[in-house]
């Protein structure tokens, strides 16, 4: 269906004709279902979200809207330079459980930094002294902070207090009043506000989206999680099948303190299969990343995922860092296999060599395999462990350069 209606009978050949031309010129695929429009300048969430001058606010709305198997799709509406204009924010993590749903950004199309982008929003109460712990599932604020700072239902929390009895995460927000929020998954001790001291309770989203769904599209659009909360360690995480990427850039653990964190990565394929990655960049080289990390995780049994002229970059100093992480024994079944991708270290000072692309445990029934388009910078080798035997290059390997062949590490 034509996201103008029905081009039915009714309607005069050459408007009908108008019309259609008019859907084509804008750029977006056909699909069988609705296009949803999300304007972060212009767009209210209560809108009908059907066409760009009625368009929602927030991504979140417009996935709630799209019907799983429908062939709906999302257009997400790029304005300007700023990102209160070009950016639709999440404020909690977005499980795409939906199959076949289509998403394009509207924007100039560069391949990092994507100005159609998806990012966070985080709530903070700042450090105060007016917060309880009244049940094991309730948090107040004698001074009725909470809607203030734009706490959400769905927000995952992290507390920190003095007294460290309630210190943690994972609390979800089931609802919020001025002066309480009711959590879900938390068993807090109860505590009154003398008792707990001073108390800062932020939101945070570990990953943007959780990809469980099946045969959806994501295209010309940057997916970035900037949180600065320890726990925000990932961008996307897919766990659904044959699910394609095209032209996306992803960056998660965007702030220093997240990529101090082991495995945190830009990407976590975990289960997931023939899933397909074209022309998309990983990582930033503007965050450093000061622990064992990575752009790509892989984790439980994932098989027959494609990358495609990608670039995976990363700025570390600490030379045990890589590219691509196997999480543990299990991490692989089959073949990962990575086409004319290039791999890109770099630090201030020029390009330091991390000592592998390939970090992380050995499958016990996974590999790796490049084409001989693929090149590495700031490495000093594909895998550095000989037991590993997990990357395989698909071409004679290429002779040095001072044999007068192309290097392909730095």
């Amino acid at each position: 269906m034509s996201r103008f209606g029905t081009l039915g009978p009714g309607i005069r050949p050459k408007l009908r004709t108008w019309l259609g031309n008019l859907e084509a010129d804008l750029g977006l695929p056909f699909i069988l279902g609705t296009w949803y429009f999300v304007d972060k300048t212009d767009g209210v969430s209560t809108n009908g979200g059907k066409s760009p001058t009625n368009a929602f606010a927030d991504i979140t709305t417009a996935y709630s809207a799209c019907t799983s198997g429908a062939g709906d799709g999302i257009c997400l509406i790029s304005r300007g330079t700023s990102a209160s204009a070009t950016t639709s924010r999440i404020t909690f993590p977005l499980v795409w459980s939906k199959h076949g749903i289509t998403v394009v950004g509207v924007s100039a199309g560069a391949r990092q930094f994507n100005r159609a982008r998806i990012s966070n929003t985080e709530h903070t109460t700042g450090a105060i002294t007016t917060i309880a712990f009244g049940t094991s599932t309730t948090i107040t604020d004698s001074a009725s902070g909470f809607v203030t700072a734009g706490f959400a239902v769905g927000d995952v929390l992290r507390i920190d207090t003095t007294s460290n009895t309630n210190d943690g995460t994972a609390a979800i927000v089931t609802t919020v009043a001025a002066g309480t929020l009711t959590c879900s998954a938390s068993s807090f001790t109860p505590e009154d506000a003398a008792t707990a001291g001073s108390t800062t309770i932020n939101s945070y989203c570990a990953q943007l989206i959780d990809v469980t769904g099946d045969n959806n599209s994501f295209s010309n659009v940057s997916i970035v999680n900037h949180s600065s909360d320890a726990a925000a360690i990932g961008g996307v995480k897919v766990q659904g099948n044959r699910n394609a990427f095209n032209n996306v850039h992803f960056i998660g653990a965007g702030h220093a303190t997240p990529r101090a964190v082991a495995d945190a990565n830009d990407l976590e394929i975990n289960s997931g299969q023939e899933n397909t990655f074209r022309d998309c960049s990983f990582g930033t080289d503007s965050v450093l990343a000061a622990a064992t990390n990575s752009n790509v995780l892989f984790d439980t049994n994932c098989w027959r995922n494609h990358f495609d002229d990608c670039e995976f970059r990363t700025y570390s100093k600490t030379t045990t860092g890589g590219a691509i992480n196997s999480k543990d024994a299990t991490s692989m079944e089959g073949w990962q296999f990575f086409r004319g991708c290039n791999f890109i270290n770099w630090n201030e000072n020029g390009l330091t060599a991390n000592d592998s692309v390939f970090i992380g445990t050995k499958p016990t029934s996974g590999y790796v395999a490049l084409d001989n388009k693929c090149a590495c910078f700031g490495y000093t080798a594909w895998d550095d462990s000989g037991a590993n035997n997990t990357f395989y290059i698909a071409s004679p390997t290429s002779a040095a350069s001072g044999a007068g062949g192309i290097a392909t590490t730095i």
